[in-house]
């Protein structure tokens, strides 16, 4: 089983107004409690006023086993959908052949 998201995907996703809308198996875009980044992840479980968030490759991944619960104040939103690095690849192959 491929992953859902690879390095170089463009995401979109809609910004976040009621976060108790947020459900189990959402992918998050998030400000990650330590470092001064923004991650993706996948809500695993609701606890009170925190998310537990896992990525797809557990053994590496920086999630809630590394950081634990995320606040409901740091979700920025909820990807809905995806346009792969691949197609992207071929759908420039495809405007590239006629030049």
């Amino acid at each position: 089983m491929e992953p859902i998201l690879e390095s170089g995907d463009i995401v979109f996703y809609k910004d976040v107004k009621n976060r108790s809308n947020i459900s189990i198996g959402d992918i998050v875009i998030f400000n990650h409690p330590i470092k001064n980044i923004k991650l993706i992840k996948k809500i695993t479980s609701i606890r009170g006023e925190g998310f537990e968030v896992s990525g797809e490759n557990t053994n590496f991944s920086d999630d809630s086993n590394y950081f634990g619960l995320i606040k409901k104040n740091s979700i920025l939103g909820i990807v809905t959908s995806r346009v792969s690095k691949k197609s992207m690849i071929n759908l420039k192959f495809i405007f590239n052949q006629g030049q």
